[in-house]
This record gives C-alpha cells, sequence and structure tokens, in this order.
C-alpha cells in the first residue's frame, strides 16, 4: 500500500508542479504583451454561458454554469476587435483595460480582468505539491515503522 500511496504522490507533485510552471509560463506571455503591446479599453458587449453537467447536482445548478465576457475593443488602426475573456465572471457593459499585439489582436491579448489567472493557477498547483508532499511523508513514515518492526 506504501508504494502505491508514493506513486500516488509523486503523480499529485508532478501535477502541482506543473500547473506552477504553465502558470509561471502563461505569466510570462501575458507580461511580454503587456510591455510591447497595444493599450485599449475594452468594454464587455455580450456574455457566454458554459455549463458543465454534474452527476450529483441537477443541471440547473448556479455552481456548474460560468458566465464569459465576450469584449470588444477599437486598435490603433481604427478597426473594432470582439475577443472572449479566459476567465468567468464579467458583466455587460464593463469596462477593462486589453493590452494587444497590433499584428494579431483577436489572438495576443491580455485583459486586466484576467489577471488573476496565474495566482488561481499558482495556488492550485501549490496546493496539489503540499498535498503529494504530506502524501508521501505518511507513506514514507509508514514504510519506516514497518521496516523498524521487522
Amino acid at each position: 500500500m506504501q508504494r502505491l500511496d508514493k506513486i500516488f504522490s509523486l503523480l499529485a507533485m508532478i501535477a502541482g508542479l506543473s500547473v506552477i510552471v504553465i502558470s509561471i509560463i502563461t505569466n510570462n506571455e501575458d507580461n511580454r504583451i503587456k510591455h510591447t503591446g497595444n493599450k485599449a479599453v475594452a468594454t464587455v458587449i455580450d456574455t457566454a454561458v458554459t455549463q458543465s453537467k454534474s452527476m450529483h447536482r441537477s443541471t440547473n445548478s448556479f455552481k456548474d454554469k460560468s458566465v464569459w465576457g465576450i469584449y470588444q475593443f477599437k486598435a490603433t488602426d481604427g478597426r473594432s476587435y470582439v475577443v472572449r475573456a479566459t476567465t468567468s465572471g464579467a458583466h455587460i457593459g464593463g469596462t477593462t483595460s486589453i493590452y494587444y499585439n497590433p499584428k494579431n489582436p483577436e489572438q495576443e491579448f491580455y485583459l486586466e480582468s484576467d489577471a488573476y489567472g496565474v495566482y488561481l493557477g499558482a495556488g492550485i498547483g501549490f496546493v496539489l505539491l503540499v498535498f503529494g508532499f504530506v502524501i508521501f511523508r505518511r507513506a514514507a513514515r509508514r514504510s519506516n515503522r514497518g521496516q523498524d518492526l521487522s
């Protein structure tokens, strides 16, 4: 049993580190766009609702729904672009700063309203890392106690 616990804990630690690394890479990309891109004001013009179906709750449960903002902004070239936020919680009419690559504004952008995503990802990764470490230590202690008894 300790062997399975150790394998599980190592997988949890690897997953946690992976999520942290992905969050850092994403944050670095966002910072690059923020420092090298153009800035505009984006307004929520619509929302998209995604709903995940849970086996344990009714499909109308609020917790299974996310509201994603659809933002519109005017670039320095005078054209208007529409992009979708990567974090939920937008309200129609709300505004935020957007930084975008003028060569590819619909694909390479950073919304200020999405700024907490890096912290959320790093937090989840940290929790997985600590959880894996705790399980690994417990399995190692049980393994050591078993060896002491023999």
